[in-house]
């Protein structure tokens, strides 16, 4: 099925590839006022459409699962399908913003969706949603940090894909990360009954 766990853990280790060759280009560091984060491009512009068009289909994926049937209004808020809808339906059971990502390569913790804990939409998600159908704007804009954070995100959605709650396990011998420490991304069973 091409919604399953193993579809999207195979495009996820396909554009943490993305993600390893902009680092053989621009060297990054533990601070994140460094020039490098500033870099942007075509390539970066690139990177930003295709992880936040996997973010946004594993949203989907997410909002339109049969846990959240019972939300009031969930019918209206499945054909928004916007990140005002995904914070207020997701983030109560998923608590994506308490999610903290240790980065190998620098040792050092970003949290994607931290935003999300005051009902916002962080600075890497707002310039992709805002820009996205602007490829000028978007190689202005977006930079290697915004590429880092919605790495991190897309991290975080593919380990919470409804499969794994519905299956009850982690195939984690199958999927491994090489950009950061896994056991920052470790499920954690959700409230919600599956």
């Amino acid at each position: 099925m091409i919604h399953d766990f193993y579809y999207f853990s195979r495009r996820y280790q396909k554009i943490e590839d993305d993600f390893l060759e902009l680092i053989d280009f621009i060297e990054i560091t533990d601070n994140f006022k460094d020039p490098c984060y500033k870099v942007g491009g075509s390539k970066m512009m690139d990177f930003c459409i295709k992880v936040g068009t996997e973010i946004e289909t594993l949203f989907r994926i997410l909002l339109n699962h049969k846990q959240f049937d019972s939300v009031l209004n969930i019918e209206n808020l499945r054909k928004k399908q916007n990140i005002t809808a995904y914070i207020k339906v997701i983030e109560p059971t998923y608590n994506l913003s308490n999610y903290r990502l240790i980065v190998n390569l620098i040792d050092t913790v970003i949290s994607p969706y931290e935003d999300f804990e005051n009902s916002k939409a962080p600075e890497w998600f707002r310039i992709y949603s805002l820009h996205k159908h602007n490829k000028i704007e978007l190689v202005e804009r977006w930079n290697m940090k915004h590429s880092l954070y919605a790495l991190g995100g897309l991290a975080i959605l593919v380990v919470n894909h409804p499969w794994i709650w519905e299956n009850g396990f982690f195939p984690k011998n199958y999927f491994s990360f090489r950009v950061f420490n896994e056991k920052g991304l470790e499920p954690r069973f959700h409230s919600a009954v599956v």
